[in-house]
C-alpha cells in the first residue's frame, strides 16, 4: 500500500505535472521510506522510473559540486574564500565583478543578474568569461541576494585554474571517487542512457527566454534532450559547468547528503561543515550558506517541517534536497517535470507536501 508521500506523488503525477519520480526519505544513514514510480521517458522506448534511474540535477549542481570544491579548497588554505574574483581570474581586474569577493558569488550577492543566454555570443570558457566581465551590475554588491547562474559559472572557472584540472575531473578526485559514487558524474556516457530520465523535447523553455536575441540562433536543440545536459549555458561549454550539468540518482545523493549532516566518511571538516551551515546573508531578503539555501528563507520549498537551520537546494528540471543537520532528516525528490515539455506548475508546492507527508507523524511543524 502507498504511504501518504508516495500517495501524493503519484497524484500529482497523474495530474501530469511529471511523467515519473524517484524519492528518498532518511534520518541520517536509515532509509525510512523510499520509492519510484511512472516512466523516465514517455516517448520511443516508454521506460519506467526504477531505484537507479539518473537525472539530470540541473542546479543542484551548484551546491554538489561548485559549493562543495569552494569549501574543500578554502579549508586546505588553498582558495580565500574572502578575497576578490579578480586575483583567481586577472581578466577581471579594473571591473566592478572582479572586485566581488568568492563568497559574494557563493552566496548570490554579488550583483550580478540572475541569467543571460551566453551561448548566443559565445562558445567557450573564455567566451563567457569575457560576456560576463562586461555586464554592468544589476545593484549593488552584498545590498540582496539574487540567485545567479552566472556567478557559478565564474567560480568554475576559478576552481579550474586553481585546482589545475577541469571542473568534471576536479569533482571526480576531489568528491564522488572518495565517496565510491559511482553513479554522480557530468557528461554520462551513451551506454548509461537507458537509465537516464529525459527531459525537454528541444530547447523551448530556452528558445522562450532568450526571447528575440535568440530568433536566430542554429543552436537550439530540436529531439528530445536525453542523457545530455538541458542548461544550454552548460551543454555549449561541453556540458560541464558550475551552474549545472551534473547527473546522479537518489541512492548517491543519500550518501553524499550524509557527509553535510556530518555522518559520513569525514569528508568535510569543521571549517567545511560551517560554511555550509552558518547563514552569511543574515540581513538580507533570503538565508544563504556556501552553496545552499537555507530553510529559514521565507517561502523555502523546504516547508515548515525543517528547522530553519536546514540545507537545502532545487533544480529545474524537478529536483531537489533538503537536510536537516539537527534532526538528521535528508529528504530527496527527483523528478524530470520538464519531460516531454516544461509546464509552468508551482513545483515547490510539490516539494513542500512531499516534505509534510514523509515526515507528518514524524516532525512537528514551526511555526510560518
Amino acid at each position: 500500500m502507498d504511504s501518504p508521500a508516495a500517495r501524493y506523488l503519484r497524484n500529482r503525477m497523474e495530474e501530469g505535472i511529471f511523467p515519473g519520480a524517484r524519492f528518498l526519505a532518511a534520518r541520517g544513514a536509515e532509509v525510512i521510506e523510499e520509492g519510484w514510480m511512472g516512466r523516465s521517458v514517455v516517448t520511443s522506448s516508454g521506460q519506467v522510473v526504477g531505484a537507479g534511474t539518473m537525472y539530470d540535477l540541473a542546479s543542484l549542481t551548484k551546491p554538489l559540486v561548485t559549493g562543495t570544491l569552494s569549501a574543500l579548497l578554502a579549508s586546505r588554505g588553498a582558495l580565500d574564500l574572502e578575497a576578490p574574483a579578480e586575483r583567481y581570474l586577472p581578466e577581471l581586474s579594473m571591473r566592478w565583478v572582479g572586485r566581488a569577493s568568492l563568497l559574494d558569488l557563493l552566496t548570490h550577492r554579488s550583483g550580478l543578474p540572475s541569467w543571460l543566454p551566453l551561448y548566443l555570443s559565445a562558445s567557450d570558457r573564455e567566451g563567457y568569461l569575457e560576456k560576463i566581465g562586461s555586464l554592468p551590475a544589476d545593484y549593488r554588491p552584498g545590498t540582496r541576494v539574487v540567485y545567479s547562474c552566472l556567478g557559478y559559472i565564474l567560480l568554475a572557472l576559478i576552481l579550474e585554474r586553481v585546482g589545475g584540472a577541469p571542473l568534471d575531473a576536479l569533482a571526480d578526485a576531489e568528491i564522488f571517487s572518495r565517496l565510491g559514487l559511482r553513479d554522480t558524474l557530468y557528461r554520462p556516457s551513451r551506454e548509461l542512457r537507458s537509465r537516464i530520465a529525459a527531459t525537454e523535447e528541444g530547447n523551448e523553455w530556452e528558445r522562450e527566454m532568450a526571447g528575440e536575441a535568440g530568433k536566430d540562433f542554429p543552436g537550439f536543440k530540436r529531439g528530445m534532450i536525453w542523457g545530455e545536459c538541458h542548461d544550454l549555458n552548460a551543454w555549449s561549454i561541453g556540458g560541464v559547468s558550475g551552474n549545472a550539468g551534473l547527473f546522479s540518482t537518489a541512492t548517491d545523493l543519500h550518501r553524499l547528503a550524509l557527509e553535510f549532516l556530518g555522518q559520513g566518511t569525514g569528508l568535510f571538516n569543521p571549517d567545511c561543515q560551517d560554511l555550509f551551515r552558518r547563514d552569511l546573508t543574515p540581513s538580507l531578503n533570503e538565508n544563504r550558506s556556501v552553496g545552499w539555501q537555507l530553510a529559514a528563507t521565507p517561502g523555502a520549498s523546504a516547508g515548515p517541517f525543517f528547522s530553519p537551520a536546514a540545507l537545502g537546494h532545487t533544480g529545474f528540471t524537478g529536483t531537489s534536497l533538503w537536510m536537516d543537520p539537527g534532526e538528521g532528516w535528508v529528504l530527496i525528490l527527483l523528478t524530470n517535470r520538464i519531460h516531454p515539455q516544461y509546464r509552468p506548475d508551482d513545483m515547490n508546492t510539490v516539494r513542500r507536501e512531499f516534505h509534510r507527508h514523509a515526515l507528518a507523524g514524524r516532525n512537528s511543524p514551526r511555526d510560518p
